[in-house]
């Protein structure tokens, strides 16, 4: 209890540094995902490539960008948890894993408010869709987060010996964002390029957030379980232990 009550003080103090500063507040990171949304959607009408089979395209885009977003900020945010918070270590309560654990459940909470405002906005304009089981994308959710939370624990542990790990993650996000399924569907992938399923557990399970609102869309197929579950518990896993071995070398030093 005492643990939950710390990591709720901390999305509290987290959520008034990050969005008490700007004048939009939490409007701001509806605007930035709407914006993506709206970019990537007028794009695929000007050049002819506007359907997705079984989903309207503005849902397709909420969904893609929304849970790649939780993945990628979780990344990000649980990489620089430490030394953005590192005065409250003083405090005996508060534990390196709190300061994680916060920022990646502030940024889930963030983009579920986002993702069903969104979705909501789409539903008034016409853009209508089933809602059969929110089963796949809570999973799907629920797996990025974690995956995210060990690789910004990993990175977090590099951190301690190089920041030049920061520019190279920031890097990564740009190309991953291009190669995870956020702006096309694996049904228009040429048979050559299939093997990004294969190895791309974050390409698997935005496909199969998006079956929630589809009666037809195919995504489910490619979804490997057995797979994802190893990379998610073997990075999350890795990622714990290798925080607390480079905090423990780092603090002798």
């Amino acid at each position: 209890m005492v643990q939950i009550r710390v990591v709720y003080a901390l999305m509290l103090r987290e959520t008034k540094t990050v969005f008490g500063r700007s004048r939009f507040g939490y409007l701001w990171v509806v605007i930035q995902t709407a914006f993506n949304v709206v970019v990537i959607w007028v794009i695929r009408e000007v050049v002819h490539s506007g359907n997705i089979p079984g989903l309207p395209l503005p849902v397709f885009l909420i969904c893609g960008f929304t849970v790649w977003r939780i993945f990628s900020e979780t990344v990000t945010k649980v990489m620089m948890s430490v030394e953005a918070n590192s005065a409250l270590l003083y405090f005996s309560k508060v534990r390196y894993f709190d300061l994680a654990l916060a920022r990646a459940l502030l940024i889930t909470a963030t983009n579920l408010v986002v993702f069903i405002l969104l979705m909501t906005i789409a539903y008034l304009l016409g853009y209508t869709y089933p809602i059969l089981s929110l089963w796949p994308c809570l999973y799907s959710i629920a797996m990025l987060l974690l995956l995210g939370m060990g690789i910004g624990l990993i990175c977090c542990a590099i951190r301690r010996y190089t920041e030049s790990i920061g520019v190279l993650i920031a890097m990564i996000m740009r190309i991953g964002v291009f190669i995870s399924g956020v702006m096309f569907s694996l049904s228009h992938l040429p048979p050559s390029m299939k093997f990004m399923i294969d190895w791309n557990p974050i390409l698997q399970l935005v496909e199969y957030s998006r079956t929630s609102f589809s009666y037809s869309y195919s995504g489910g197929e490619f979804l490997r379980p057995d797979f994802v579950s190893f990379v998610v518990i073997t990075t999350l896993l890795g990622g714990m232990a290798l925080e607390v071995i480079t905090r423990t070398k780092t603090d002798k030093l």
